[in-house]
């Protein structure tokens, strides 16, 4: 439990990153994005859902999966540094934080299986990979194992 603590206490104490936050509309990630200067680039999917790709200045790639009405129903992340989860999961990081550990989770890997959050996670000093979607919020027909 201390460990978990302090894993929560670091992540928090990370740099603010440019993002939605996850199950929000994403209007604010133009302002964010300029204030922390983020290059953000729309990637299109022809199909339910939109990707905005954001590089932070550390290098880490943020992506954010909209859905049709403009929400965030998935984030990923991979880059040299981990972004800051508080405001990556936003509402959802409380149930991220307190969530137990699915199996197979270890000091580098993470798996969480709640009903209304999952979050896929691993990664070592310069080189950390994550997702993190709402199971309710996917598009008809669009399975997690799509999301990159």
């Amino acid at each position: 439990m201390l460990k978990h603590s302090i894993l929560v206490l670091a992540l928090i104490a990370l740099p603010v990153a440019a993002h939605a936050a996850l199950g929000e509309p994403a209007a604010s990630v133009p302002a964010d994005s300029a204030r922390l200067k983020a290059s953000v680039r729309v990637l299109g999917t022809g199909g339910a859902y939109t990707v905005h790709e954001l590089t932070l200045p550390t290098g880490t790639i943020v992506r954010e999966f909209l859905n049709g009405a403009g929400t965030v129903f998935a984030v990923s992340w991979r880059g040299p540094f981990q972004p800051n989860l508080p405001a990556l999961l936003g509402s959802y990081f409380a149930t991220y934080a307190n969530a137990p550990r699915s199996a197979g989770s270890n000091r580098s890997h993470l798996a969480i299986d709640e009903t209304n959050l999952v979050v896929r996670a691993a990664g070592h000093q310069r080189a950390f990979v994550g997702l993190a979607y709402l199971p309710r919020l996917l598009p008809p027909g669009l399975s997690a194992s799509e999301l990159q």
